[in-house]
């Protein structure tokens, strides 16, 4: 077997529950001789993918991982997972599914994605609207308190509304979607067309970005939109662990 097998071999055994190698550890592991196991350790930390850890003996993850690390998030983002799941979902709905970020007080959509299904509620990538308009923009806007929310629409006294919504009605909805990780609608703006969605958090970038299908409401039943649910919620749950969003890692735990 090569070296570079030996130190691949070795670097795979690296986990949350074992963070640190030791050579005798990674000799019984692998089968290998003590004295191989210690000149990959040595050519693993001269390349600093391993650094040695003091106190003790042992080998942990070196700089050089961060690096390789960060050139990887650059290039695989929230938004690239969650349209790779939007993808996913429309071809076994047939709904059509967008993604979007909250600008100011706005939602921008970034994403559009057509179904199958016969009849279709869609907008145009780039389009904005009041950010509270869209189930897009309510999941995203519920990953921070009532206040600083009340700020970006605009709701600067108790008593004003804004768009047919009071401060009250804003507060609940955002509590449920916190409580829950889905936004849900029925005829949020369009009569007869429901929405499904929600928001993660990119902990690498900051990036917050929400995705939902839309469809007519008597298109799904009380059990396809439950099964619909699940699989968002399901969707946001395995890329939240990816991007290491601590809404998401706390209800994967």
């Amino acid at each position: 077997m090569s070296s570079l097998e030996n130190g691949l071999r070795i670097l795979a055994l690296i986990d949350e529950t074992r963070p640190v190698l030791r050579v005798t550890e990674v000799s019984e592991l692998l089968a290998l001789p003590k004295a191989t196991v210690s000149r990959t350790l040595k050519a693993l930390c001269d390349a600093n993918l391993l650094e040695r850890q003091y106190p003790g003996s042992g080998y942990g993850l070196g700089s050089r991982v961060l690096d390789l690390a960060q050139h990887y998030y650059a290039q695989h983002t929230c938004l690239d997972k969650v349209d790779a799941a939007l993808k996913a979902l429309v071809e076994k709905y047939g709904f059509t599914g967008h993604a979007g970020k909250v600008v100011g007080g706005e939602r921008v959509l970034l994403i559009a994605r057509q179904g199958w299904y016969a009849l279709q509620h869609a907008a145009k990538v780039a389009e904005r609207k009041f950010a509270f308009d869209s189930i897009i923009g309510q999941a995203i806007l519920a990953r921070q308190n009532d206040e600083a929310v009340f700020d970006i629409l605009g709701f600067r006294t108790p008593e004003k509304t804004i768009h047919g919504f009071s401060r009250s009605r804003v507060a609940d909805a955002l509590a449920n979607i916190r409580a829950n990780g889905i936004a849900l609608s029925h005829s949020l703006i369009t009569p007869g067309i429901s929405s499904v969605g929600t928001a993660l958090e990119d902990r690498q970038t900051g990036e917050r970005i929400g995705f939902c299908l839309s469809f007519p409401t008597n298109a799904a039943d009380e059990e396809g939109l439950e099964a619909l649910t699940e699989d968002i919620f399901a969707h946001a749950v395995r890329i939240g662990r990816e991007i290491r969003d601590p809404f998401w890692e706390r209800r994967a735990a």
